[in-house]
């Protein structure tokens, strides 16, 4: 595991040297985890900082930590993929703590897309502002797996899998 760790934390630290772009972001996050404990399913929630560094147009590499309810505190290290027409991701990697390799998929926002409505410009206008100004974000869900059921079963909190739901908003 600490193999793993130092080989994604390498990787990240490399690929930042060749960035072209980075994104900041706060993501508010929901879930369910399976335990192997007395309550089968038990609820989760995070707050979490992170940022996407790009490497290309379309592959990032996304970090993020924070604090969460039950574990305390979390973080994720992933290696993502971006279509451009759509904005959609797909990221895979590891939680570290609670220990879990994840898969999350990405959907932005439509009211961030390049065109808005007639309407919203007429009301960004009158404020002063424009399209550049909204408060960019998207939507992700993510499945997760455990390590409950084998000897490293404290590293994940006794989890088999967690399921969540999540919105993240980027700075600009």
């Amino acid at each position: 595991m600490r193999i793993l760790i130092g080989i994604l934390s390498g990787l990240l630290c490399f690929s930042s040297f060749y960035a072209q772009d980075k994104l900041t972001y706060l993501e508010t996050n929901v879930g369910l985890s399976y335990t192997d404990a007395e309550l089968e399913i038990s609820p989760g929630f995070s707050v979490l900082y992170g940022h996407q560094t790009f490497v290309s147009e379309t592959s990032f590499w996304d970090f993020q930590y924070g604090l969460a309810v039950p574990s305390l505190v979390t973080m994720k290290i992933g290696r993502g993929f971006k279509d451009v027409w759509t904005g959609r991701s797909v990221t895979g990697g590891i939680r570290i703590f609670p220990a879990h390799l994840y898969l999350q998929v990405g959907i932005p926002n439509n009211r961030c897309s390049q065109e808005v409505s007639k309407r919203m410009k007429k009301r960004l206008e009158r404020r002063g502002s424009e399209r550049t100004h909204l408060l960019c974000g998207e939507w992700n869900f993510s499945v997760e797996a455990g390590l409950a059921g084998t000897d490293l079963y404290g590293l994940s909190l006794d989890s088999f899998a967690i399921m969540t739901f999540s919105h993240r908003w980027y700075f600009e």
